[in-house]
């Protein structure tokens, strides 16, 4: 709507000028979106959109390298999420998909788990995120609709025990849930 906006202002702006709208002065259409109350420049709060993983602390694993099962969609429209984009499950197929998180640890110890995802009102509240530790798995529930209270990317789902000879294992799944999953990458950070 508001691109459709700016055209149709644009467009009456060149005809009133009767100059092709190509060639129209940027200076006289900002003074018409601006009375229009256009937001021209995004000037709210940073967001994790857009972090990099790699310069993260810790070990991260990106949705793009998770082990999918099922048909995921990658989208970047809540915002770009980490490594510029993220996937969802389309809000369909409940119970039939998963995306598995792989780390590896390069020393035995506890660790903390995070898991990121791009909050929205149309979010499942119950999306179900399995830990697999050396002591076993322990399953959890993460309510998407809210903010992430950690940098506005990750939420912390404990700290578990992890060995480098098996790794870490963090499962999302979409069985059951109550509206559109998001993965977009796993965090561990070494206990201090």
């Amino acid at each position: 709507m508001i691109l459709g906006h700016a055209c149709g202002d644009a467009a009456s702006l060149a005809i009133d000028e009767n100059v092709d709208v190509q060639k129209l002065p940027y200076d006289k259409l900002r003074e018409k979106l601006l009375a229009d109350k256009q937001l021209l420049e995004w000037t709210g709060p940073a967001s994790h959109r857009g972090k990099i993983s790699g310069k993260l602390p810790g070990i991260v694993v990106d949705d793009k390298e998770a082990v999918l099962t099922g048909e995921w969609v990658a989208s970047s429209v809540s915002g770009s999420g980490i490594d510029r984009g993220y996937q969802h499950d389309g809000n369909d197929g409940k119970g039939q998909k998963s995306a598995r998180f792989e780390l590896k640890v390069p020393k035995d110890g506890r660790y903390e788990v995070r898991f990121a995802y791009t909050p929205n009102s149309n979010r499942a509240t119950n999306v179900p995120v399995t830990i697999e530790s050396a002591d076993g798995p322990t399953k959890q529930k993460v309510n998407e609709r809210e903010d992430p209270p950690i940098d506005h990317a990750f939420v912390s789902l404990g700290t578990f025990r992890f060995t480098a000879k098996q790794g870490a294992g963090v499962v999302v799944s979409n069985e059951k849930t109550n509206g559109y999953v998001i993965i977009d990458a796993v965090q561990l950070l070494p206990e201090k």
